[in-house]
């Protein structure tokens, strides 16, 4: 499901492919990928990860990119552990912000500066990664400038 609001373009299918791509040649925890047709009217990229915060044996990223280069990648556990690094215009956020664990309903300035699909791929990557190896979600945006 995507949160993006507001006027952030159609999705870019391509950004997608190539996100799928960075995960899987860069995460060896992922267990499964799937990637919605072209032709899906919200195209969304979901990716699951093999190990969770505490005892959850796993994660999924939804994700989201569009034209317009805005951005949702979604973490979720079936535990409760959920959050979000976006760019998009929001109202009463920073464009570049971060919805906090462990319910993903509080703002922050997002910790992540670039922009371009591969590089704000790797910052998520290594913001979480960062986070898994401490058992602790709280520190998923506490990086400089990742990746």
């Amino acid at each position: 499901m995507s949160y993006l609001t507001g006027n952030t373009g159609p999705i870019d299918y391509g950004a997608l492919q190539r996100i799928r791509d960075i995960f899987l040649k860069n995460e060896p925890l992922v267990t499964h990928h799937d990637l919605s047709g072209r032709l899906d009217p919200q195209p969304e990229l979901n990716i699951t990860v093999g190990e969770g915060f505490g005892s959850s044996p796993s994660g999924r990223f939804d994700i989201v990119w569009t034209e317009r280069d805005c951005y949702n990648f979604h973490y979720t556990e079936t535990d409760g552990v959920d959050f979000r690094f976006d760019r998009h215009p929001e109202p009463n956020a920073p464009q570049k912000h971060f919805h906090e664990p462990p319910d993903a309903t509080t703002r922050a300035p997002s910790c992540i500066e670039v922009e371009q699909v591969e590089v704000a791929t790797r910052a998520v990557l290594k913001c979480w990664r960062t986070a898994l190896e401490r058992d602790d979600p709280a520190l998923t945006n506490t990086q400089s400038n990742p990746p």
